[in-house]
């Protein structure tokens, strides 16, 4: 992803203001960067962190210096990501951070700088060793933290770090950026749901494992919807489950699973209301959809319930089936 035209092209005011800080040396010790889900969050924090270590900022990271590439490498000792997507971010971990940084620095800029992805999905302790970490900031020492969530964040955090806001691109340009990107239309329709930015799409597509992953949820989507277009309810339910539960094998893939289904019975919802749909290329299914279904808000809220049970310890076989039941079900 092309962070740097990202910034100045859709987030303007982020882009002067860190350009601004750190032409004049005038950075703060601590930032926190909000923005719904979707948004580039780990990138930006990566790529502004980045930008205050390169040899040769063109104002931002230029990416190509020894340093830029050392960290892409993850080959930079001074500089330490903990990512709260993949699971929560412990106390011991914050400890390694404040352990390391009590030190000299490894490299001769004697700048270190950590990066705490998602602060929502840490834990108590490491909250609070956190806290006392900002509490005390070293003149050489930055802070990148990120949220989708200013309300999950406590306010005693937010008052450490200067917040930078990240707005939502309007979902039709990220299609048409998508699509630009020679993304099939289908596609950027289906994941602008999940990814704010056209390139980013096109690098999840670009990504083997990601790209499995989205590939299973969409066949199990497409397979979805033609069962519930089936007259029969039990033979509706016996083609879901064969062939839902088969491809939706992995946490990842059942997160855009129910994620996709979200939005289709979203647009179900809009097109019985007399809106158009935002999943133009499935318009057909889903008008028969909307004139046959009567449980739609229902169905909704029990997918929208799944959804947030996947990141327990759950089976999801067992969920996925589950779900079938109660949306086919008369």
């Amino acid at each position: 992803m092309q962070v740097a035209k990202y910034l100045e092209t859709k987030q303007p005011i982020i882009y002067r203001t860190f350009v601004r800080s750190l032409q004049n040396k005038h950075l703060s010790h601590a930032y926190l960067i909000s923005g719904n889900p979707g948004t580039p969050l780990l990138d930006v924090a990566k790529f502004l962190a980045k930008s205050i270590l390169c040899d040769n900022p063109e104002p931002l990271a230029c990416n190509n210096c020894i340093t830029c590439l050392r960290i892409d490498d993850n080959n930079y000792p001074d500089f330490i990501v903990l990512d709260g997507s993949k699971k929560n971010i412990k106390k011991e971990e914050v400890d390694n951070i404040e352990t390391q940084f009590e030190k000299t620095a490894f490299e001769a800029k004697g700048i270190m700088i950590y990066i705490l992805h998602l602060v929502e999905n840490m834990s108590v302790e490491a909250i609070n060793s956190i806290l006392k970490f900002l509490e005390e900031p070293e003149s050489e020492i930055y802070a990148f933290l990120t949220t989708n969530n200013e309300n999950n964040v406590l306010p005693t955090i937010i008052s450490r770090c200067q917040l930078l806001r990240l707005k939502l691109v309007d979902r039709k340009e990220v299609i048409n950026d998508a699509i630009s990107l020679n993304v099939p239309k289908e596609d950027a329709e289906l994941l602008s749901y999940f990814y704010n930015d056209g390139e980013l799409i096109y690098d999840v597509l670009d990504s083997k494992d990601e790209k499995n992953d989205y590939e299973d949820a969409k066949k199990a989507f497409v397979d979805f919807l033609e069962a519930l277009n089936k007259e029969d309810k039990r033979e509706a339910i016996y083609y879901a489950q064969s062939s839902i539960i088969p491809l939706v094998k992995t946490k990842e893939s059942a997160r855009f699973f129910l994620d996709m289904l979200v939005e289709g019975f979203e647009d179900i919802l809009n097109i019985q209301q007399g809106k158009s749909p935002m999943l133009e290329s499935y318009g057909t299914i889903l008008q028969g959809l909307a004139s046959s279904l009567t449980r739609v808000d229902e169905c909704l809220i029990e997918i929208l319930k799944d959804r947030n049970l996947i990141n327990l310890n759950v089976n999801t076989s067992l969920l996925m089936d589950h779900l079938v039941f109660n949306i086919i079900k008369e």
